[in-house]
């Protein structure tokens, strides 16, 4: 069973996210090409690892890895609420503040629903959360979860209580969308070259900026 919030969400926004601050329906008014919003969290701890979510074995694209996230309803009070319902709801973490939009190239991404044929617009976000120290599955939609480096997100393997645990990620944009989101990180902290140092040498090599 999904966490369960027992008080309103309460956090702040970046001035840059205040259009996403506005009811689902509002949004759709002002966007007919879309059918539908879909919001995704990048949630970082103090040791820059980001927290990534396994698919239950029962649900569609079992037992893949993605980020926090999923569909904004009518009943959010704004879309950035929906973010924060919906890490609540998986994660049972409490969001404090958004900060940024995190995507490849203009920030989004437009997919079709395969049962409903709607044509959804997923934003991502960089959120921080309250705690991090207890993480609290939803085992309808996730059966285990990651704190992961950039490293870790490069190579698909990590190594867990001696253990190596592989993961594959849903789809190429959302690998994208975590890479943007950890280079974005590392160029405000150690800058540009730290990053490219990172990457280099990887099978992706000069061309990671085509993949993002």
């Amino acid at each position: 069973m999904a966490p369960q919030l027992s008080s309103p969400l309460s956090f702040t926004h970046s001035l840059s996210l205040s259009e996403f601050a506005t009811p689902l329906k509002e949004y759709l008014d002002q966007h007919p090409e879309y059918d539908g919003i879909a919001g995704g969290a990048l949630v970082f701890d103090s040791q820059n690892r980001l927290l990534i979510m396994q698919r239950a074995a029962h649900d569609s694209m079992p037992n893949l890895w993605e980020i926090l996230g999923g569909a904004i309803d009518i009943t959010d009070d704004s879309i950035l609420h929906g973010i924060g319902r919906e890490v609540f709801e998986e994660a049972g973490l409490r969001v404090s503040a958004l900060s940024r939009l995190i995507g490849p190239g203009d920030g989004h991404a437009v997919f079709i629903s395969s049962t409903k044929k709607l044509k959804i617009c997923k934003f991502t976000f960089e959120v921080e959360v309250e705690s991090t120290d207890v993480v609290t599955l939803d085992p309808n939609e996730h059966q285990d979860y990651l704190w992961v480096t950039v490293e870790d997100c490069l190579n698909h393997r990590l190594e867990r209580d001696g253990a190596v645990v592989e993961f594959k990620f849903t789809r190429p944009a959302q690998e994208a969308t975590i890479l943007e989101g950890f280079r974005l990180r590392m160029e405000a902290e150690s800058g540009v070259d730290q990053w490219r140092k990172t990457i280099n040498g990887h099978e992706k090599g000069d061309n990671i900026y085509d993949f993002l």
